[in-house]
């Protein structure tokens, strides 16, 4: 068993980052530099032009060319953040938390609900939090929806729409386009993790389940084009569409209540920020402007009202500003474990609920 003395001083939490493609660089790695909880201590890739831009973007760091390395160092590591694909997950974990290590674990957390309650079950026994990184619980305009639930103004909600397209028409070798749905590839798993998880913090588990996947690209070799419908105990509809193929987006979310509706339009812009080379300290960061606000239409005996609601600004920085109190044993999960296992046993009754349907030529 790893030890299970819980970090308590304020000294940075010494992080290993595994994976340096999108997900390493992008969501993970300028968050950590920019917290004075972390040091960037380690970056693992096997890629020689991502070892090359990970030494040129964090001198501070080892870089190592595979988990092997890692562990034979013999360096301290407080954290690992697993930012690999997802079939690696469940055998990386269990090493890290025989190292000693908290761990991060990028989404699609794992493939099946037995692997989720593996490594759940081993964290607890090692002592050690383990954290899913459901980012998108910190966009901006989900915080918007969150809080205008909240607030009474839609009346009880029966109908919720959350769409996330992109247009992508041309496959890829990676695993995202081509990993079977069974070990976590597809649209389903890769984003339909994050809707789920929204629809799931909104409204509660889900009683029945429906979905229909599609292989719509050639050479796609999984789902690229997926809705997912969850009936949820509340009484709550919850209507998911998530697509690589979608050159005419619609809204991000759609919201109906018995007092009104609320509807907004486009992405979170902290994505695309950090693409574009932009840090979490930046002024500004994760603020939409105002002709992204989404508009809230109320229904009264006086009359109809319609409102621009100002979006809330997105806060990815939230996930690990938690992380590290729950490294240090001062907070709960930032994304709490059961949570987490519920988005995949809902993935796991979507995929089942419907066949992949190969519409390619």
């Amino acid at each position: 068993m790893a030890n299970n003395v819980q970090p308590t001083s304020t000294t940075p939490l010494r992080t290993a980052v595994v994976g340096y493609g999108l997900s390493g660089r992008v969501f993970h790695s300028p968050f950590l530099e920019a917290d004075s909880n972390f040091a960037l201590a380690a970056i693992v890739t096997s890629d020689d032009a991502r070892r090359a831009t990970a030494t040129a973007e964090h001198g501070a760091a080892r870089i190592y060319r595979s988990f092997e390395e890692l562990e034979a160092s013999g360096d301290p590591i407080d954290l690992v953040v697993l930012a690999g694909p997802p079939q690696t997950h469940v055998d990386l974990a269990l090493r890290s938390l025989a190292l000693g290590a908290a761990i991060v674990i990028d989404k699609p957390f794992v493939p099946t609900s037995a692997e989720a309650t593996q490594l759940i079950a081993a964290a607890l026994d090692a002592g050690r939090p383990l954290m899913v990184f459901q980012n998108r619980r910190w966009d901006g305009d989900f915080l918007t929806v969150h809080a205008l639930i909240d607030s009474g103004r839609l009346g009880d909600v029966f109908h919720f729409e959350s769409n996330f397209e992109h247009w992508a028409p041309e496959t890829t070798d990676g695993w995202k386009d081509q990993l079977p749905p069974s070990a976590g590839g597809g649209v389903a798993y890769d984003i339909g993790s994050h809707l789920i998880d929204q629809a799931l913090v909104l409204f509660g588990p889900a009683a029945t389940i429906s979905a229909r996947l599609r292989s719509v690209r050639k050479g796609a070799g999984n789902d690229d084009h997926a809705e997912i419908h969850l009936a949820h105990d509340s009484g709550v509809v919850s209507r998911l569409l998530m697509s690589r193929l979608s050159h005419g987006q619609g809204p991000r979310f759609r919201v109906l209540g018995t007092a009104g509706s609320f509807i907004s339009y486009g992405l979170d812009p902290q994505e695309p920020a950090l693409a574009d080379g932009a840090a979490p300290a930046d002024p500004g960061f994760g603020s939409t402007p105002a002709d992204g606000y989404g508009t809230l239409t109320e229904h009264s005996p006086s009359g109809t009202v319609t409102t621009r609601i100002p979006t809330m600004p997105g806060d990815y920085a939230e996930f690990y500003r938690r992380a590290a109190k729950a490294i240090r044993g001062e907070g709960p999960e930032p994304v709490d474990p059961a949570e987490a296992l519920a988005v995949v046993a809902a993935l796991e009754r979507a995929i089942a609920a419907h066949e992949l349907m190969g519409d390619a030529p």
